[in-house]
């Protein structure tokens, strides 16, 4: 592992737990059961994932003069979010860059991708 991308990785605070229903189907008492398990500290996220219920990605902070890129992809074949989905996954990235300890409870068309780009210089 590199240098950069460990000390990214040290610097954790954007988490996105994706629920894995076996019938694809969230429930509210899905959602309700992560968030407590999270929110209590009643299994640790290796032990979560390992379940099999949920995918957890954590995202690196930028520290210091680093910089990053982060890409949201909403959809799938099967679901094409609306223009209003998109404006509330804007809001819930612009509340996540608040808070010290942010996690997003989502579903598997929800991707996150997080690109070091390092120094942009202009090219003429």
């Amino acid at each position: 592992m590199k240098r950069s991308k460990k000390k990214a990785l040290a610097n954790r605070k954007l988490t996105i737990v994706k629920i894995l229903p076996k019938d694809g189907t969230i429930s509210q008492e899905d959602l309700d059961r992560w968030h407590e398990i999270f929110r209590n500290n009643l299994m640790t996220v290796e032990d979560a994932v390992k379940t099999g219920e949920v995918e957890v990605q954590n995202l690196p902070v930028a520290k210091n003069n680093d910089r990053y890129l982060t890409i949201v992809r909403v959809g799938s074949d099967e679901y094409s979010p609306t223009i209003e989905d998109l404006e509330n996954w804007r809001d819930i990235f612009s509340q996540a860059s608040k808070d010290p300890d942010f996690k997003i409870f989502t579903h598997k068309d929800v991707h996150v991708e997080v690109i070091e780009i390092g120094n942009v210089l202009a090219v003429e």
